[in-house]
């Protein structure tokens, strides 16, 4: 659901995003100085995500529960917009993340039968993280953070029908939101020169928001200039709500390229 700008192309990269959901990757730790070590440091990361969608959703109470399995070409086709960022600041051994994506997207059709109305449906879709970690390992090849956050979900659908017959369209709506609790972590590996390999997960949801959410991102991280690291990998995310009539069980997962820079 890379709906985003490519803020990647903006900052001319071809790396991704250490962000992570749902957690923010930074600039490499070789960049920090004794100095930053007494002070925050912060990052902030732009990316494009190209995520393909499957699993079963019904968020329109109108409507039964449909399977979906959509590429991200045709998550695109029907792309309205959207955004995906993050940011990290660093104090001490203490990181605290920020993940933020939305995207909008209006899948139309035509009904069958002989009135032929015009159907769209819009769906906006919001995913806030915020993740505190501990960086309790670090050497000359490999850092290790782990800790906690919550991960914010909230969900808009409207339906529209143009039946032609009767002035004025016929519309329903519903939104959902929910928030999980997550533990996450982080692994940074030195692959010598200016190259390092990131692996970010989380794990949730235990019946508080979803039944069960996590997150998986893999990147090759290139440190381009001090400030500036370029990142290119792969991303998936996973969640399994369920509330009355609500169902969004359902699987994103695609490449991922993305810009870190270190202010």
């Amino acid at each position: 659901m890379a709906a985003i700008l490519l803020p990647a192309v903006l900052l001319g990269l071809t790396d991704t995003v250490c962000l992570a959901a749902d957690v923010a990757d930074t600039a490499s730790p070789r960049t920090e100085s004794v100095k930053d070590a007494d002070r925050p440091v912060f990052t902030g990361s732009l990316y494009l995500w190209a995520a393909a969608l499957e699993g079963t959703t019904s968020t329109l109470s109108s409507l039964p529960p449909a399977k979906i399995d959509l590429s991200f070409g045709d998550v695109l086709e029907n792309l309205d917009g959207g955004i995906m960022g993050a940011a990290e600041m660093r104090a001490g051994q203490w990181r605290v993340l920020g993940d933020m994506m939305f995207t909008e997207v209006s899948p139309g059709g035509t009904l069958q039968g002989p009135s032929g109305a015009d159907v769209e449906l819009r769906t906006r879709s919001f995913t806030l993280q915020g993740d505190v970690l501990y960086h309790f390992y670090g050497s000359e090849a490999l850092d290790l953070d782990a800790g906690a956050g919550l991960r914010f979900w909230y969900l808009h659908n409207k339906l529209s029908i143009d039946s032609g017959l009767v002035p004025g369209d016929i519309t329903s709506s519903d939104s959902e939101a929910w928030a999980d609790p997550v533990l996450a972590g982080r692994i940074r590996g030195r692959l010598g020169g200016s190259w390092d390999v990131t692996l970010v997960g989380d794990i949730g949801g235990f019946g508080v928001g979803s039944q069960l959410t996590w997150q998986v991102i893999g990147t090759l991280d290139y440190q381009c200039t001090e400030n500036l690291a370029l990142r290119l990998g792969y991303r998936a995310l996973s969640v399994d709500y369920e509330d009355g009539d609500v169902l969004y069980d359902v699987r994103m997962q695609g490449p991922i390229i993305g810009a870190t820079y270190r202010f």
